[in-house]
């Protein structure tokens, strides 16, 4: 059994552990944006090659919407792994192991194939996921 403190720093660890390879790795998808040659879904190119029919591959960073998608769709990715699998750990007493990895992959198929699986869908959760990134560093400024 562990004391208070203790679990306390297991938490601590845990949210910063899901913070930080959120952020991390939205890095990682906004470069993957910067030279992604497929448009976003919605966006003005991907409109064109709707009407046109011919495919037109994007010069690299040439769409803004991509790299922002990109970034909130592989960071949340991130997020729901490492939110899943640390809180397995803090739930199991704090043991790191590959179990708590495997049901983060699970809980990644269940979101992609929820969340992911339309555009429309996805827009959403980059936009909740936008407005929570904002108003926490808001909150983190403004708070006493």
């Amino acid at each position: 059994m562990t004391n208070n403190s203790e679990l306390a720093k297991n938490v601590n660890r845990y949210f910063s552990d899901v913070a930080t390879s959120f952020l991390k790795f939205s890095c990682f998808g906004a470069v993957w944006g910067c030279f992604n040659p497929i448009p976003v879904a919605g966006s003005k190119h991907a409109l064109t090659i709707g009407k046109t029919g011919k495919f037109v591959p994007l010069a690299p960073f040439s769409s803004l919407a991509s790299i922002g998608y990109y970034a909130g769709v592989v960071g949340c990715v991130a997020g729901v792994q490492r939110f899943i699998c640390g809180g397995i750990a803090v739930a199991r007493g704090g043991r790191h192991d590959v179990f708590n990895e495997i049901a983060g992959v699970g809980g990644v198929y269940i979101y992609m194939r929820t969340i992911l699986s339309s555009d429309k869908r996805v827009l959403w959760s980059n936009r909740f996921v936008g407005g929570a990134l904002v108003g926490s560093v808001a909150y983190a400024n403004l708070a006493p």
